[in-house]
């Protein structure tokens, strides 16, 4: 049977006829050698249809050779793309949900102006990857080896730790944290830590819970970030990124939160 034939008849296109003949995965039983016309078989229908139904399934092309392979390829085949698409739904859902909430309306958000006092702080920064599990681990992990530094030196932290969000020098892309914890003194200048004074001042402060049910976006800053960032912007503050402090929130010896705080200069 001629191309149009076999394409009416397996619902395939005679574009993908000829896109599978080109890629090996399909071929005509033969080709007339002087008109080049394709002929097919009714033994290709087969083939033809477990292609036109991976087409629809959203298979890659790259892995319709075991498709088409013995009965066992073909069932590994299927198993791995079903476990791509059940992770690709659980992911759709999850965006889904996230929409719901977030058309419900914002957090209500409370916020507070506060007089700050001079605070040493001892910091050491990373890179993030992208990976949110990983670098919070990283974090974690330089947060308690400044901290054991510190109190073997003698001057261990005197308050809760914080960290700082900062672009990587040279780069439009990449960012950095700045993991920070305060200070009664500066260290010696021979440390290979960086070291600063937060200046006395007025801050605005959001304090958000862990147990508070806020819609976070995977990729974006926590909403209170968000939040604190829109109020500045309300009382005309001017701020930036690198100015807003992350602060973590202890009871009884157990982080329970974050607050976030800018300095209101604007």
């Amino acid at each position: 049977m001629s191309i149009g034939e076999f394409a009416a008849l397996t619902g395939l296109s005679v574009k993908a006829l000829r896109l599978y003949d080109e890629q090996g995965l399909l071929s005509p039983a033969s080709v007339d050698p002087w008109s080049r016309h394709r002929r097919y078989s009714a033994a290709q229908f087969d083939q033809a249809l477990r292609l036109k139904v991976a087409r629809c399934a959203d298979l890659p092309l790259a892995e319709a050779p075991g498709l088409l392979s013995d009965t066992e390829s073909a069932a590994a085949v299927l198993a791995e793309h079903r476990s791509v698409l059940a992770a690709e739904r659980k992911r759709q859902d999850a965006a889904l949900d996230m929409l719901d909430r977030l058309l419900a309306g914002p957090v209500e958000w409370q916020t507070e102006v506060r007089q700050t006092q001079a605070q040493h702080w001892v910091g050491a920064a990373l890179t993030e990857t992208g990976d949110a599990e990983a670098d919070t681990d990283r974090a974690n992990a330089l947060f308690g080896e400044l901290w054991n530094r510190l109190s073997e030196a003698g001057n261990p932290p005197v308050g809760p730790f914080w960290s700082t969000f900062r672009a990587v020098p040279g780069s439009e892309t990449e960012i950095q944290v700045l993991c920070c914890w305060p200070v009664a003194k500066l260290p010696p200048a021979d440390w290979d830590v960086e070291s600063g004074t937060v200046e006395p001042g007025v801050e605005l402060v959001v304090r958000s819970n862990f147990e508070q049910d806020a819609p976070i976006v995977d990729g974006a800053a926590h909403p209170a970030v968000l939040a604190l960032l829109t109020a500045a912007e309300v009382r005309s503050a001017e701020v930036s990124l690198a100015q807003v402090r992350q602060i973590g929130m202890f009871e009884q010896d157990r982080v329970v939160g974050v607050e976030v705080a800018v300095p209101l200069t604007g």
